[in-house]
Order: C-alpha cells, then structure tokens, then sequence
C-alpha cells in the first residue's frame, strides 16, 4: 500500500526549472527555460524527477500533462551542451570515476515510467534527443504538434541513444522502426513512417496541442479507476514471461479490484446508465501484492578499496 501524503502545495516546492500547477485532478507539468529552447540540465533533471514523484503519490491527480510554452522555440531541444558533456555528469560522477555514472535522461525517463498516474506528453514544440526519449517514451499518450522536427542525433554526435530509449522505442513502435531512428541519426516529422504508432493524436496549429491534451486528460481523470489504471500499467509493463504466468497476474488483478469500491461503483454505474463516480485511491485501496516485481537497485555505487 502507498505511503499516504497531505496535500501538497506545488508552488512551494522551490522548482525554478518547472511549473507544476493543478487543474482538478489534472497536474500540468511545464518545462520553465524557454530562452535556453527547454534544454535539459542537471538542476531541470532533478525538478523533474522530484515532480513526478510527488505526483505519483498525490491522490488529487489522475492525470499528468507534461508541456511547454507553445511560443517557445522549441518543446525540448535535448542535453544542454553549452559545457559540453560533462555539463550532464553529477560531481558523484567525477570523484568515483565512470563505472558509477547513471544517465540523468534515464532517471527521468524512470520517474516518468514509475509514475502510477496516467502521463501524456504535449508536444507543441520542436524536440531532439532527450526532449523526445527522456520526456516522451516514457508517457501513456503522445499529442504532437504536425510541424515539428523530431531529432534523434545521437550517433551524430558519438555518444549512445540515452534515457533507456534502446528499451522504450522498440516496444513502443516495433524493433525495425527504432532501428531506422536510432541508427540513422536523423530528424523526421510526425508523419514519418517511421514515427507510425507513436503519437495519438496530430494537429496543425501547435497552440492547440496542450488545450487538446488537458481536454483528454480530463475526460480519462472523469471516466477512469486510479486503482485500475495503476494496476493496467504494471500489467502492462511488468507482466509475466509466459502467458500462462500473465494469466495468474491478470486473475490477481481482477480478484483484488472485483471487492473494491471502485468496481462496484463500475457496476452501478452501468446498470443506471449514468457516469461513475469513481473513489478509491493508491493511498488507500491499491493491492500491496502492487509491486509483485523486484526492481533493479539503479543507484550510484562508490569503487570498493
């Protein structure tokens, strides 16, 4: 069972890389260094990381929307890279040397990816390397702008793809496609062939994207069960390696959630032909069988004398 938190005041929490406000049970998460194209730092890394954290365990929020200002230049245009490369090393990182350093477009792509609520990105901005494996991968939904750049340099630039994208991307669209993005290095638009399958929606105009978003988010934070959505998502993500083991976790599942009040109210609701009115939250009535998987222990680790 999750740890239950008060209230949280989003505006208090000191980010100066973000914006997290509330709009119902929708939180909008917006990325807060327009002049420098919503580039990723280590300081915007760990306002994002802490964000979805909170979130995550904030029983107000269904939905997560993560944006930026429509008129900046760009949604994300990757790793800050005005120091180079070891602009994205923490001072961790260079006492112990290179066997403890952990991607920072990894970490949040895990916070993102860990967060039990549903996610959407809004992309209504231009977006390279980490501004699409690190915020986009690793979200339930992907709205996008039709006329944005979508760069995936990293073999261009003599590094690695980052933020576990080598993992996401083939899931999300099929090994071959990520193989072309991946390996080619190049910059495509939504339409690309190669991009088929990875966003939901598509529009024109790029200041309708994250008014299309929160329109949607609002419609799944109505209509959808916390607990239920919790419990898909690991279904999803962390099943079982057979389909005789996924059966076990989807009866799990369906036994454990059937004596909720969530299910009931489900039930109710359709036999009255009305909207559910759906309340039960992680904090409270999620399973504790809710992590049945071991995850890796991904934390920095010093050299042994």
């Amino acid at each position: 069972m999750s740890v239950k938190m008060s209230h949280p005041d989003y505006s208090a929490q000191g980010w100066q890389q973000i914006v997290v406000s509330l709009d119902g049970p929708v939180a909008i998460v917006k990325l807060n260094r327009a002049k420098q194209r919503n580039s990723i730092t280590i300081p915007v890394v760990r306002d994002l990381v802490a964000a979805y954290d909170i979130l995550d365990r904030d029983d107000r929020v269904r939905v997560v929307v993560l944006t930026a200002d429509h008129t900046a230049h760009a949604f994300c245009s990757g790793a800050d890279l005005s120091s180079g490369w070891g602009g994205l090393f923490s001072e961790e990182d260079e006492r112990q040397g290179r066997h403890t350093h952990r991607d920072s477009g990894g970490t949040v792509t895990l916070a993102i990816f860990r967060c039990r609520k549903l996610t959407i990105a809004a992309v209504n901005g231009h977006a390279a390397g980490v501004g699409i494996t690190g915020l986009q991968l690793p979200c339930d939904f992907r709205f996008v702008w039709a006329g944005a750049k979508l760069a995936f340099p990293f073999v261009r630039r003599g590094i690695v793809p980052e933020a576990i994208s080598t993992y996401l991307l083939p899931r999300l669209i099929g090994y071959s496609r990520a193989v072309g993005l991946l390996l080619s290095g190049g910059t495509y638009s939504p339409d690309s062939p190669l991009l088929q399958g990875l966003y939901h929606a598509t529009f024109p105009n790029r200041e309708d994207v994250l008014p299309a978003a929160l329109a949607f988010a609002r419609e799944l934070a109505a209509n959808t069960s916390q607990t239920g959505v919790a419990w898909t998502k690991a279904l999803l993500w962390r099943g079982a390696d057979s389909i005789e083991g996924q059966h076990i976790l989807d009866s799990r599942g369906i036994a454990d959630l059937a004596s909720r009040g969530d299910a009931a109210e489900g039930a109710q609701a359709f036999k009255e032909h009305r909207a559910v009115r759906f309340s039960d939250v992680l904090s409270r009535d999620l399973s504790d069988f809710v992590p049945w998987w071991t995850e890796l222990d991904v934390r920095q680790r010093k050299a042994k004398l």
